[in-house]
């Protein structure tokens, strides 16, 4: 562990905390929260020692960086408070102290189970967060969801090639004649039913066999439009920046950037590069409320793709994510301008389905129910084919 004289001259959170008046008291801190330096034996140290939470005392043993900031927590409550008179007092001091570290400490854990990374990961990015004043029950739903998603998305990131036969494992929707049922091999019998199955495979929605291999593939950047209109707000709209959460983080473990398009009647672009932990917090929170315009954000997620390329991220997916309504006028020419950029739509409709083109021209058209926003199943539905 470091001494107090390294730990302020790495952390700007300690450092900026200490003037020449109290460098004496947070020096006694210092040594109640890591047990290391001469005043252990102070008022203030003997303190911040006693009632130091049990479940911290290997994290503040091992983690310069919590200590750093448990330091500057408590520090701030002795100098905006009276000087203890007795242990009694020095004791209140530093149970608020530690009070207001387990928030910290609470909101790092979250980001960790939410978004990855090492023990001390979360730390630096934790002051930027709090100035954004997220709902800590939303954050904790959030991260809480994105957890388990991202677990399950993890586990099934073998890649499943189509067209390889070693495994059958299952039915899905598709185009693939060779892969077909018998069930819908036997409606090639009568004219009606044979044209009813021809629509089917133009449209991708034939019942066939889903088979495996382990053939990895290579995938692009991904651009997420995601629904924040007034209709989205609750479940839905946590269950979408979960999603977002979960996928971002796999994209990140390939070193593959995230554009964020937040859309109502307008829309706001985030840049989500490996690493942006704050960045995707933000994502979190952000909620524009408003009307449904999906036409727009396509043509901005379209306008993305083309950045991308031009910055050398070539092969971008548009991920939209929405409960429908008002697709406004440039659904069509967003989707032509995706064709001719080669670039793929993902389209997931909650809870209502799309119709017309979102869903006919979708490269995979997701429906998740209110039952599949209660478990990973939705976002697995989304994950097999965008990552």
């Amino acid at each position: 562990m470091l001494t107090f004289t390294q730990a302020k001259r790495r952390h700007d959170v300690l450092a900026r905390h200490i003037t020449e008046t109290n460098e004496p008291l947070a020096t006694a801190i210092y040594a109640g929260v890591t047990g290391v330096g001469a005043a252990q034996g102070s008022l203030v140290t003997l303190a911040v020692a006693d009632t130091q939470p049990m479940e911290y005392a290997v994290l503040l043993a091992t983690d310069d960086i919590a200590a750093a900031f448990a330091t500057a927590e408590i520090l701030d409550v002795f100098q905006h408070s009276p000087a203890p008179r007795s242990p009694h007092d020095a004791r209140r001091l530093a149970h608020e102290g530690w009070r207001r570290f387990r928030v910290l400490a609470d909101q790092a854990g979250h980001i960790e189970h939410g978004l990855g990374g090492d023990l001390s990961s979360p730390w630096p990015v934790l002051k930027e967060i709090q100035e954004l004043q997220p709902d800590p029950a939303k954050m904790r739903r959030i991260a809480e969801l994105a957890g388990r998603m991202y677990q399950a998305l993890r586990g099934a990131k073998d890649r499943r090639v189509k067209g390889i036969p070693e495994e059958v494992i299952g039915t899905e929707h598709g185009g693939d004649v060779a892969a077909l049922l018998p069930q819908e091999y036997a409606m090639l019998g009568t004219d009606p039913t044979r044209r009813h199955l021809f629509e089917q495979i133009a449209h991708r929605r034939a019942m066939q066999f889903e088979r495996a291999g382990t053939e990895k593939k290579g995938r692009g950047p991904l651009v997420v439009a995601q629904d924040e209109s007034g209709s989205m707000e609750g479940q839905r709209d946590e269950w979408a920046k979960a999603a977002m959460t979960a996928l971002t983080r796999i994209a990140w473990e390939e070193k593959r950037p995230v554009v964020m398009v937040h859309f109502s009647t307008a829309t706001k672009v985030q840049m989500l590069k490996p690493g942006d932990v704050a960045g995707v917090v933000r994502a979190q929170h952000t909620f524009l409320d408003g009307g449904t315009a999906i036409g727009r954000a396509l043509m901005v997620g379209v306008d993305e793709v083309k950045n991308l390329a031009a910055s050398g991220h070539r092969g971008a997916d548009v991920v939209l994510i929405s409960d429908g309504g008002d697709a406004g006028g440039m659904v069509e020419e967003a989707l032509d301008e995706m064709r001719k950029a080669g670039t793929r739509l993902w389209s997931v409709a909650i809870d209502m389905p799309f119709h017309g083109p979102l869903h006919d021209k979708a490269a995979e058209y997701v429906h998740l129910t209110d039952q599949d926003m209660q478990s990973t199943a939705g976002v697995l539905k989304i994950g097999k084919s965008v990552l």
